[in-house]
């Protein structure tokens, strides 16, 4: 199978290196242009524990390529991937101005090919109607550049999400807890299930269901982890108000079946690229739908609080009231 991965960065770039891995021919796309010389040169624009490696095999064996011509990776593709980015909005939505303009890019790129079917997946962190969105978008585009004497060739759109752990991303797409895939037909499915062949063979969960729940997937399990860490964190305030030893009580509720051990730790709050952005899209799509998710606004408050409190424990252990200025702290 040829797949095409629009989009570079963490995500295109672990997807496109695992799936060339098992056999299928893979282009990146990207429109940076330096990014992409990077890659054909060899050189990782970004740092993952073997992916050096897996991209280097694959680019010799002339499965993994990379380019800036959209078109010209598309003419003969069977599955692309959208991957690029969804930032958070000033009212914490997902910007989707990437992925519908990457949308608007494969519609004009539809009237040109001589294939007559492809599977677009949205594997970027995406709000639930997305897909529905990028549909919109391939139609208007591929009406747009339309020419009488070319038969533009037939859609499906289909959900993808991805769970990768930076620092275990290649581990976690080769043996991944389970693979979510949306799809709306039963031709997008079969296609899907040809390219995760090599999953079902190893008795990987690949689980086939509606796009919208495979969309909200994706946001509930990062909401779900926030809020297990939000919740020991609070927990661990009330350890320190009656003198219990927090790494106890995780030790005591984590060996629960119903719990498991799982980010119980506490600590300074959660952060990075995912969990922030994640928390408040849900939160926002919740209520585009007129749904009071409260819970997660006090998990959001739980996080921004816990930011002070090393800062708080600081002054405690230290006995200064006022400014930390001039003092000098090692973190371990």
């Amino acid at each position: 199978m040829k797949v095409v991965i629009i989009g570079s960065g963490y995500v295109g770039l672990v997807t496109g290196a695992c799936l060339s891995d098992t056999g299928a021919t893979v282009v990146c796309v990207d429109v940076d242009a330096t990014k992409i010389a990077r890659l054909e040169r060899g050189e990782m624009p970004i740092y993952e524990p073997g992916l050096e490696a897996l991209v280097l095999r694959n680019v010799a064996k002339k499965r993994l390529r990379f380019t800036t011509d959209l078109g010209d990776a598309l003419l003969d593709a069977d599955v692309a991937f959208i991957a690029v980015g969804t930032p958070p909005g000033d009212d914490g939505s997902a910007d989707l101005s990437q992925v519908l303009g990457v949308a608007d890019s494969i519609g004009a790129a539809l009237t040109q090919r001589p294939t007559d079917y492809l599977v677009v997946v949205t594997k970027s962190t995406v709000p639930v109607g997305t897909a529905t969105k990028v549909a919109q978008r391939l139609r208007a585009s591929q009406d747009a550049h339309r020419r009488a004497d070319v038969i533009a060739s037939e859609f499906d759109v289909a959900s993808n999400p991805e769970f990768l752990k930076e620092g275990a991303a290649i581990e976690d797409f080769a043996r991944p807890d389970r693979i979510v895939i949306g799809v709306e037909t039963e031709r997008a499915q079969a296609v899907l299930e040809r390219l995760y062949r090599p999953f079902l063979l190893n008795a990987r969960p690949v689980m086939f269901m509606d796009i919208a729940s495979a969309e909200i997937t994706k946001y509930a399990a990062n909401a779900m982890l926030a809020t297990r860490i939000s919740f020991m964190n609070t927990i661990a305030s009330l350890c320190d108000a009656v003198g219990a030893d927090v790494s106890l009580v995780r030790r005591g509720i984590g060996s629960d079946a119903r719990i498991g051990q799982s980010f119980l730790y506490a600590g300074p709050g959660y952060g990075g690229s995912c969990f922030p952005k994640d928390v408040r899209a849900l939160h926002a799509t919740a209520e585009s739908f007129g749904i009071d998710f409260a819970m997660l606004r006090e998990v959001e408050a739980v996080n921004e609080r816990q930011k002070s409190i090393p800062v708080a424990k600081l002054r405690t252990l230290l006995d200064i009231h006022g400014s930390l200025d001039g003092i000098t702290i090692a973190i371990w």
